[in-house]
């Protein structure tokens, strides 16, 4: 968008009103601003978002943006990074953005792909972060069967470019069995964390029953608690879809004991559903997988306003896009992942 404000961090500043304090506040919220305010405003011609640990006190966040070939983000950080490139893009998304730019078929436009980016910051110390989670992920809608089909090889291998690893960072027999498990549904994303201690490519396999959550992961051969992860989705009957996202990560050792069930509401994208939501955060408090005070900040999120800025008025719609929980070992904690959309409507 043409805007009248100097960066992304400006625009948030003025929308600050927006984010509940008890999920987006005091060092959460600098933390965010130090961030931002580095990246253009032009992160906000798309959908971009917030993660939240809901079983955190602190009123900390992730933050993510999409970014896309072509795309004036992508050109930001090609060209216009400058000395912040690495901690912004991380050590290999430059040259794969310029890669693509380049191929007269790239591997974004045969996948049907774009990219999300995610920047942990809850853990990092104030105007710190490492470089970014980066994200391979389907664009076109999950009911009509958009994934990322194809070689999953030249996925691993792409991932690991951006990166910045060595080929062969994670196990390719691994892989192989995570594409067979992925025959009953999608993988809609796959992605790298470069800022974490191990490295691993995470898949997210969308489109498994509830039914089929204990053969997946005795079909991957998952370390971890089968009979813990199979009885998470019955304690949600009625409140989620009935097929949930598996998040599994997989690295040179084999399938990762943590385990993320990524669940939805039975709405269309963009509706609100603030009472569906609630009803279904609510129980989360109940199985003590999120803090009462996240969760009355959460219910509060999904919301469609408009404010005056320097420039016009903006239409913003904030809406939960999903919950996931999170199990390792016998410890089961929930997130939740938002989104906004911005738009100008009047100059």
């Amino acid at each position: 968008m043409n805007s009248a404000y100097s960066s992304m961090g400006s625009l948030l500043a003025a929308m600050r009103g927006l984010f509940p304090p008890d999920l987006i506040g005091g060092d959460g919220w600098e933390k965010v601003q130090a961030l931002t305010t580095r990246l253009p405003v032009s992160a906000a011609d798309a959908r971009f978002g917030f993660e939240f640990d809901l079983c955190d006190p602190s009123p900390t966040a992730d933050f993510c943006v999409q970014c896309t070939p072509g795309s004036p983000l992508a050109a930001f950080f090609v060209d216009g990074a400058g000395a912040l490139g690495p901690a912004l893009a991380g050590p290999g998304l430059q040259a794969f953005l310029s890669e693509q730019a380049r191929g007269p078929v790239s591997f974004l436009e045969r996948t049907g792909a774009g990219l999300i980016l995610e920047y942990d910051l809850a853990g990092s110390p104030a105007a710190e972060h490492g470089p970014p989670g980066v994200f391979i992920a389907a664009l076109g809608r999950p009911d009509r069967g958009a994934g990322l089909d194809g070689d999953p090889a030249a996925l691993v291998a792409a991932l690991e470019s951006i990166a910045g690893w060595n080929p062969g960072a994670v196990d390719a027999g691994q892989v192989q069995r995570v594409w067979a498990v992925a025959s009953c549904g999608m993988i809609r994303q796959a992605g790298v964390l470069p800022g974490r201690e191990h490295k691993a490519v995470r898949f997210i396999v969308h489109g498994i029953s509830e039914a089929g959550v204990p053969a997946a992961l005795e079909g991957l051969e998952w370390p971890g608690d089968v009979s813990l992860a199979r009885g998470l989705l019955p304690e949600l009957a009625g409140l989620v879809v009935p097929r949930a996202a598996l998040s599994l990560d997989v690295s040179s050792r084999g399938v990762s004991p943590r385990l993320g069930l990524e669940l939805f509401r039975p709405v269309e994208r963009h509706r609100t559903d603030r009472s569906g939501w609630r009803a279904l955060i609510e129980r989360l408090v109940e199985r003590a997988w999120c803090l009462e005070t996240k969760a009355e900040a959460l219910a509060r999120w999904p919301r469609v306003e408009m404010f005056f800025g320097r420039d016009g008025v903006y239409r913003v719609r904030q809406v939960i896009n999903h919950l996931k929980l999170v199990v390792h070992g016998r410890d089961v904690r929930a997130k939740g992942y938002t989104a906004i959309d911005v738009q100008r409507t009047a100059a």
